[in-house]
């Protein structure tokens, strides 16, 4: 047994977030390799008439269902649904909420049993609407806290992003952020407003408030329900309840685009890329404040990619991160992109994440200033934007993606500038609009319903295309690299068995192998391919030497 499973032997772990992609190849992990006593998951019931019930059904259908548990399932056969009863207890509550919505029971037993607090949750919709995702991203950590406080003082370890750095450039330390210090601070951008935590924090409810207020007014809703009508054509078709059901839903759209647009606004007032970025940044900050002797990790990954080895090559979880780039390039959807030919583009497989996680826990300080860890690879091991690109290009011309009229055979990027690439898009939306209004006067004509059919396919692509833009843009022009100084100290400070277990060295990962080999077939497999194999066999030699030669 290496040492980082002698240190959770017998331990209770807390989690929040497990549900997402990154909890599940935790949980696995875990389940796999350390012994510990149990782990406690935090969980939204999405019945109220028995949370508790809730919460177990939908950890086995949203978590214990998913096919990264197939090599447990094998090693424990028929008996894998009584060890996980055993090992797993999913308790009612909600992480934006005060005492994280438990039960009194729950949290006096939860204060008197558990060792380790690890937050994975998170609001991760870049433009999610501000005063939700303050709520999740800056709050719920805070919550956290303040059950730490007050039970037998577990350690917190919070995962939060490498991106708190916003638009800063350069070498990006593992520093823990100042509080009521913006991105545009350490930049040296004077702003006409000043930067406080709290304030953003109270200015993002008393918007959302308000934005809910003016939606529920006479003149909001008569507008609401008079686009509904529209919507419908005549009320008189749909009947009152229908028209009553299309207004309450554009209400709700037309609150969510407000709150979404104010933090993007309050974000880039700040220096951070969007509402993701800044809200995840007041977290930290928060908890710096009121630390209050609680020992406390920041792990800060960049962007998680699929497994590169545990529990196999290129198991991942839906189209996220790259892959609507990469894929979308693939499907011919994507012909152009403004990114910088040789910046750097930050990945990090999963499962060094979860194991560069672990470990941490094993080196947790003892109150005072949180420890920072940043789990990325740019500061050691860069990959460029015009490097993947080539990567990916040779992958979808050896194993093109299929169309219409057979495989797409992808062409060279040209990087266009942000400017640019805006400019096109408005004279291709243009076009596109004309050619549309053709099709209709000329709707007789034969052949004018797949002519239609292909510009309205072509105004779609358009539209993704636009949205990844929107979406990765802020990304994609960075110019900065994550300092991995703690990562990487911490990592050799592990006893050699356990460097080889819980591998998480960068520098090993030949990335034209894994991006061909692993990251692509690995999406392809497990999302656009989904059903078609469950198998968890390793399909691709992994890019890491498996059994790395390891200095002392």
């Amino acid at each position: 047994m290496t040492e980082t499973a002698k240190f959770f032997a017998g331990k209770t772990i807390f989690v929040t977030g497990a549900t997402g992609y990154l909890g599940k190849v935790l949980l696995e992990r875990i389940l796999w390799q350390l012994p510990v006593r149990r782990v406690v998951l935090l969980m939204r019931p999405h019945s109220a008439s028995d949370p508790e019930a809730a919460v177990s059904l939908r950890a086995e259908q949203a978590i214990f269902s998913s096919s990264i548990f197939n090599r447990l399932r094998v090693r424990h056969g028929e008996r894998f649904d009584a060890f996980i009863r055993d090992k797993i207890q999913a308790v009612a509550g909600d992480l934006s909420s005060p005492d994280l919505g438990l039960a009194a029971h729950s949290l006096d037993m939860l204060g008197s049993e558990v060792d380790f607090i690890i937050n994975l949750a998170a609001e991760v919709n870049f433009h999610e609407r501000l005063d939700y995702a303050v709520r999740s991203n800056t709050q719920g950590p805070h919550h956290l806290l303040k059950f730490a406080t007050r039970s037998r003082t577990p350690i917190l370890l919070h995962v939060s992003t490498a991106y708190v750095s916003g638009r800063r450039r350069g070498p990006i330390p593992e520093d823990a952020l100042r509080p009521d210090v913006s991105t545009h601070d350490l930049m040296g951008v004077a702003n006409p407003e000043p930067f406080r935590t709290e304030n953003e924090i109270a200015i993002a409810e008393r918007l959302g408030e308000s934005v809910e207020r003016e939606s529920q007014t006479r003149a909001a809703r008569g507008e609401f329900r008079q686009s509904g009508i529209v919507q419908f054509r005549s009320a008189r078709i749909t009947g009152d309840d229908l028209l009553d059901d299309a207004a309450e839903e554009n209400r709700r759209r037309w609150v969510r685009d407000r709150l979404s647009k104010e933090g993007l606004s309050r974000a880039r007032r700040f220096g951070w890329i969007d509402t993701y970025s800044f809200t995840k940044a007041l977290g930290e900050q928060l908890l710096i404040k009121s630390a209050n002797g609680v020992p406390i990790i920041i792990l800060r990954p960049s962007i998680v990619e699929s497994t590169l080895h545990q529990p196999e090559p290129g198991w991942i979880e839906g189209f996220r991160m790259s892959s609507p780039v990469l894929f979308g390039y693939g499907q011919g959807v994507l012909p152009d992109f403004p990114a910088r030919r040789d910046a750097i583009i930050d990945f990090i497989p999963a499962d060094f994440v979860v194991n560069a996680l672990l470990a941490s826990l094993t080196a947790a300080p003892r109150g005072g200033s949180p420890k920072v860890f940043q789990v990325a690879s740019g500061w050691e091991n860069p990959i460029r934007w015009h490097q993947l690109m080539g990567y990916t290009n040779n992958y979808f011309r050896q194993l093109p993606l299929s169309g219409d009229s057979g495989p797409i055979v992808p062409h060279d990027w040209s990087y266009p500038t942000s400017r640019s690439f805006d400019s096109w898009a408005r004279r291709r939306r243009v076009m596109l609009r004309m050619a549309h209004a053709v099709c209709e006067h000329v709707d007789f004509l034969p052949g004018a319903t797949r002519l239609r059919d292909r510009v309205a396919l072509q105004r779609t692509n358009l539209k993704r295309l636009e949205s990844i833009n929107r979406l990765y843009a802020g990304y994609c022009g960075l110019d900065c690299q994550f300092q991995t100084d703690n990562t990487h100290q911490l990592f050799r400070s592990l006893p050699t068995e356990d460097q080889r277990e819980f591998f998480f060295d960068p520098t090993a990962i030949d990335w034209p192998t894994y991006f061909r080999e692993i990251q692509l077939p690995g999406v392809r497999r497990h999302v656009l391919e989904k059903g078609a194999s469950k198998s968890c066999t390793p399909v691709a030699k992994p890019a890491i030497r498996l059994v790395p030669e390891i200095s002392g």
